[in-house]
């Protein structure tokens, strides 16, 4: 999420807490003033400081709920993660800003949590408390999602929730206990931050540890060990225990400030006008938009210099695809200046629609991988292009697992699968194939294709020692 959406949903939220603050303030002063003090005679007063902190605290758990329950659609009902931080494992394969988003707003929610409560009453300045609290709350949010399928019942979104109010209740009660001035309090309150230190720590180190590895983590991988005490696994063929070493590729990675010049060439190049070019920016692509009213945008994703193209023309009245030779195709192309390797396998999938592929071919001595797409309509042009032909530079060689080792892995259930509960694995084919990985690196991974209770499926594991 970028910085405007995770603002947007604070602010979208805040309304809906002031508001239920509202009506909730109502209620209770007509309880309190009406019931309480008219009719039960009762002196009991309340404070502006305990007015004020309870004000904060219902906005906030009415924020809460807004965020967790009330902002999203019902598609997951019934559904459980139970396995404790696969998510971090997650986050970590892919290795992009959205996915650790989510586990750090999930940290961020509860924070205030730790703060208000202690601040509201000094019962609550006992971690006890706070644990006890975090948990029932994060319990309530995640069962009630399990129920209603607004998310997904997840161990470590309860993990998260209790560590974010932790980590409150800790900063807060560290100032309170300096504020009060006592010999020895220091100490003490370096005590209190000391689950703030652990989450800096690990997040600190595994940030570094993935700066200082050669090569990128695959999305592929798995995020948990799958239970295959169950399963017959059965294999027709035959596997080598040989390790050897296979070849490392690197795709044409753009940053930024690369990725706007091409943008700009491209677009130029089109006779559009780029001064007052509107850039969407995100971790790992960014959308280039251009013409009168955004008429059409290049997207252009930084890991492997891929882009799509888009004229939004193509959705005007009586504007439809066109069916043409393929030579009229590749001179239009050329516009836009796409080559097409030669011996790419071509395509026609539907009207106007053509594909062109290349499997893993070595072209000018790079690695060719990938497939070019593109939509040519009545008014004789070009108006999709969608570039994923990649040209890959041949890097040097690194050791990877023998066949044997990579099967030995799905036995013991390390492996990625959208089905949990699997009664039969049959293995039929295993290849040496490649996958991109998250700093641009074409590396090797072995693909079993299997049948999974079945059908057919592809089971994949990283080959890289």
């Amino acid at each position: 999420m970028r910085l405007y959406e995770i603002v947007g949903l604070i602010k979208e939220n805040l309304y809906l807490g002031i508001a239920g603050l509202l009506v909730i303030g109502v209620l209770l002063g007509v309880g309190y003033f009406g019931v309480y003090k008219k009719l039960l005679k009762g002196k009991k007063r309340i404070t502006k400081k305990q007015m004020f902190l309870g004000g904060l605290f219902t906005i906030y758990i009415i924020m809460v709920i807004g965020a967790t329950l009330l902002n999203r659609g019902s598609y997951f009902k019934g559904e459980t993660n139970l396995h404790f931080l696969s998510s971090y494992r997650e986050a970590w394969n892919s290795a992009t800003l959205r996915s650790w988003q989510f586990l750090i707003l999930n940290i961020l929610m509860f924070f205030p949590l730790g703060i208000l409560l202690p601040l509201v009453n000094k019962r609550f300045q006992d971690i006890k408390w706070i644990f006890l609290i975090a948990l029932i709350f994060t319990l309530f949010i995640e069962c009630f999602q399990f129920m209603t399928g607004f998310g997904i019942f997840e161990l470590d979104d309860i993990f998260n929730n209790i560590l974010g109010a932790l980590i409150g209740y800790g900063i807060v009660m560290s100032i309170l206990t300096i504020a009060k001035g006592k010999n020895g309090k220091k100490l003490k309150a370096l005590y209190y931050l000391f689950p703030l230190f652990i989450v800096v720590l690990v997040f600190g180190g595994m940030y570094i540890v993935y700066e200082r590895q050669e090569f990128g983590n695959l999305e592929m991988n798995y995020d948990y060990k799958r239970d295959m005490k169950n399963t017959e696994i059965l294999s027709n063929i035959e596997l080598n225990n040989n390790q050897k070493n296979a070849a490392i590729f690197k795709a044409p990675s753009q940053d930024a400030t690369s990725a706007k010049e091409f943008a700009i060439n491209f677009l130029e190049n089109l006779n559009l006008e780029t001064k007052n070019l509107e850039i969407d920016a995100y971790h790992n692509e960014a959308i280039y938009w251009a013409g009168e009213e955004r008429s059409c945008n290049i997207s252009i994703n930084y890991l492997d210099g891929s882009y799509t193209y888009t004229d939004f023309s193509s959705f005007d009245d009586g504007m439809e695809g066109m069916d043409v030779d393929k030579s009229i195709i590749l001179k239009d192309l050329k516009k836009f200046n796409i080559t097409i390797p030669e011996g790419a396998a071509f395509r026609k999938e539907g009207t106007g629609f053509y594909k062109w592929m290349v499997d893993k071919k070595f072209i000018d001595d790079k690695l060719t991988d990938g497939t070019l797409s593109c939509v040519y309509y009545k008014d004789n042009t070009i108006k999709e292009i969608n570039n994923n032909l990649i040209r890959y530079d041949n890097v040097g060689e690194a050791r990877i697992k023998s066949e044997l080792e990579a099967y030995k892995e799905i036995k013991e259930g390390k492996f990625k699968f959208f089905k949990n509960d699997i009664k039969t694995l049959k293995i039929m084919e295993i290849k040496l194939d490649y996958d991109l990985d998250s700093k641009g690196y074409y590396q090797p991974i072995y693909v079993f294709k299997s049948l999974v209770d079945g059908k057919s499926s592809k089971i994949c594991i990283p080959a890289l020692l």
